[in-house]
């Protein structure tokens, strides 16, 4: 079990079956993976989800994925999820993601950032990338707003929808300002 992170309006905690109707009902829409290189069937099922999640995180050394929920303090409503899916000892990706009613109250960033954090200081990572469909501004300005570089685009990269997608990267180092 992982531990619960917490910020100052928010705890985040491992992802649970009890969390999969949140998802669905959040992550099962246009509005949702619109501006996301998957397929959206990949959102239908938040159970299968779930279950998929603690089939592929691994355990111990090799655990590979660190899902969290993430819930408003005062209220314990979910707001929305935030990963890790460690690929190697010291290098990982970030995924992140608010619900629609959500957005826009700097949740995104609070999460993020307090993900990155148990990332580079419990986790002992080095590096922490992103991988942003590059027609998804706001999520390229919350990467940057918690300390991620831009390092480039790879054009044409993920086919998904029906359509190719171009995705913009962007890293973190553990030494890097936070």
């Amino acid at each position: 079990m992982l531990p619960e992170l917490e910020t100052e309006r928010l705890v985040l905690r491992e992802t649970q079956p009890e969390d999969a109707a949140f998802l669905e009902a959040y992550q099962n829409g246009p509005d949702h993976w619109r501006l996301q290189a998957v397929e959206p069937e990949n959102f239908a099922n938040g159970v299968q989800r779930v279950e998929g999640y603690h089939k592929y995180q691994g355990s111990g050394a090799d655990r590979r994925l660190y899902d969290f929920v993430a819930r408003e303090k005062e209220t314990n409503t979910p707001i929305g999820q935030a990963s890790l899916n460690r690929s190697g000892s010291t290098l990982a990706s970030i995924g992140f993601s608010v619900a629609k009613d959500f957005r826009g109250q700097g949740f995104a960033v609070e999460m993020a950032a307090r993900v990155i954090a148990y990332g580079f200081d419990e986790l002992k990572l080095h590096r922490i990338a992103a991988d942003i469909a590059i027609e998804n501004e706001a999520s390229r300005r919350i990467a940057e707003k918690f300390g991620m570089a831009h390092e480039g685009t790879a054009r044409d990269c993920i086919w998904a929808q029906g359509k190719w997608w171009t995705e913009a990267k962007y890293a973190i180092l553990e030494g890097d300002p936070r």
